[in-house]
């Protein structure tokens, strides 16, 4: 993830209110989800605007061209039943700040939208080529992006402990894998599993591949920049006058260490491992060479934000 998305580098993101802290997208995504659900009720969930043009279903997509019901399928949720807002909403609102906080603003909408489409398009597929048709069948609620996000989360806080329903204490990945297996032990059946599954698929290859938006955007199509550094002059020890001698910090194995200039994307990648290990282990875990990613990670945010003044 690019250093500069983060807030703490750059420097925004920090005002208070709703929209401030380090997840304003995560705040904005709950705001969206809420809105919609109230518009619904007013409106009514059976209104055509939302069963023909905005939740998903394989005909749509697929026979009448309504790409958008990937996204916009994502932010409704069954008026008839809140519940399935309040627990999005929720596990949203534990996990998502985090990962926001650590991917950055950017990066993690990105990932939210991602997720949100490919999910509903897996499902969408699964019932548009599978051996029961189901053409017509819909599809609504958050429920495959944020158990995407959940999954993101657990692949990179294994251990930390929720407490399940505010009262069962478990660590992440048993939580999760309760999620994931819980179909398979009790099937409901106005329940898109499939979307849940693909969701957390899509957050695996996510982690494996570093599919960051910023990344591939930023790495993958453009050369890395590279900094220009003066060289630090070395005195000539032949040319020293006769009868001086060096001072006391000049000894012979002091010589200064020769610059290495990193490529700002290697830059981001070192120091996502670094930040990923802070978040287990504490700043106390790092090593010198760890504190010296960090800091000039930091030097380099300055000195962007200064060019910017």
């Amino acid at each position: 993830m690019g250093i500069y998305d983060r807030e703490y580098y750059r420097g925004e993101g920090g005002g208070p209110g709703w929209f401030g802290g380090v997840s304003p997208w995560c705040n904005t995504l709950i705001i969206i989800n809420v809105a919609a659900f109230l518009l619904m009720n007013s409106l009514g969930g059976d209104s055509p605007l939302f069963t023909d043009w905005l939740e998903a279903s394989p005909w749509g997509i697929f026979h009448q061209g309504r790409i958008w019901q990937l996204w916009t399928a994502t932010f409704l949720h069954d008026t008839r039943d809140i519940w399935h807002l309040v627990f999005n909403m929720l596990f949203l609102w534990f996990v998502g700040r985090e990962m926001e906080s650590l991917y950055g603003g950017r990066d993690f909408l990105a990932f939210y939208l991602a997720s949100a489409g490919v999910s509903t398009l897996g499902w969408a597929l699964l019932h548009e080529f599978g051996p029961k048709g189901g053409q017509f069948y819909h599809l609504l609620g958050a429920s495959g992006a944020v158990m995407a996000v959940v999954t993101l989360f657990t692949l990179y806080f294994p251990r930390r402990e929720i407490l399940l329903f505010f009262f069962l204490r478990m660590p992440m990945w048993v939580a999760l894998a309760i999620f994931l297996l819980l179909p398979l032990v009790r099937p409901e059946r106005n329940v898109a599993y499939e979307a849940h599954l693909i969701g957390a698929a899509f957050a695996f290859v996510y982690k494996q591949f570093d599919l960051r938006w910023s990344r591939l955007v930023g790495g993958r199509f453009r050369r890395p920049r590279l900094r220009i550094v003066k060289p630090v002059p070395v005195e000539n020890p032949r040319s020293r006058p006769s009868g001086t001698s060096r001072s006391g910090g000049e000894g012979l194995g002091s010589r200064p260490s020769p610059v290495t200039v990193i490529p700002e994307e290697q830059l981001d990648a070192r120091l996502d491992e670094v930040l990923a290990k802070i978040a287990r282990e504490g700043r106390s875990a790092l090593t010198e060479d760890e504190n010296r990613i960090l800091q000039e990670a930091s030097r380099r945010a300055r000195s962007k934000r200064s060019d910017r003044l």
